[in-house]
């Protein structure tokens, strides 16, 4: 009885062993786990102080506040989001167009205004470094800002692969007119769900003759 008794303890702890071990896997699982990827147009304010993960484009160029955080604006084809970084990361901060992954905690804020708190430098990521690009097609609209209003000057670009909208600050005497063909370099973006063509030099607009 005795014997069987001892047995029966040596069983149990095993079990009980077997049982935290395996509970503790698990949980070591689903941290590492990485987040589901959302679209950003799909976030909702019932999603607050949920951890998810986005990819886009960087509408801006990453900048340090006051309080040492950083924001990232990020933008994909259905909207965009501001990415809270606590501290920031070594190195050079990424350039508008570079395209970026984010793992956070979102926040809903008044008006239901959405954003993302990252704690971890290393929960952002860039996937690519903003390179330029070229396209070809014909004016097709012009839509120049007030006056005083830091608002870009904006050209509505006719392609094959469908319109493109350009966005530049250059003076007039840069501009360009309605039915021209033009070859304009410059980085891709989003801006509010739009895909943007940004350009930073006057002389990446440029003719480009019939034929």
């Amino acid at each position: 009885m005795l014997r069987g008794s001892k047995a029966v303890k040596r069983l149990r702890t095993t079990l009980f062993v077997l049982v935290v071990s395996g509970l503790s896997l698990a949980s070591l699982y689903a941290s590492r786990r990485e987040p589901s990827l959302v679209r950003i147009g799909d976030i909702k304010p019932v999603m607050n102080y949920s951890t998810v993960r986005v990819q886009g484009i960087l509408e801006s160029e990453a900048r340090a506040l006051r309080d040492g955080t950083v924001l990232y604006l990020l933008a994909d084809e259905t909207g965009s989001l501001p990415v809270f970084l606590r501290r920031a990361p070594e190195g050079k901060l990424p350039k508008a167009g570079s395209r970026v992954a984010a793992t956070g905690c979102l926040s809903v804020g008044a008006g239901n205004r959405v954003s993302m708190r990252v704690q971890d430098p290393g929960q952002i990521k860039v996937l690519e470094h903003t390179a330029p690009t070229s396209v070809r097609g014909r004016v097709a609209e012009v839509w120049s800002p007030p006056p005083d209003s830091r608002a870009p000057y904006r050209i509505i670009l006719n392609r094959p692969e469908g319109r493109l909208e350009v966005v530049h600050w250059f003076a007039p005497e840069y501009h360009v007119a309605v039915g021209e063909r033009v070859e304009i370099e410059g980085t891709i973006g989003f801006y509010k769900g739009r895909m943007q063509l940004k350009v930073r030099e006057a002389g990446d607009i440029r003719p480009y003759p019939e034929g």
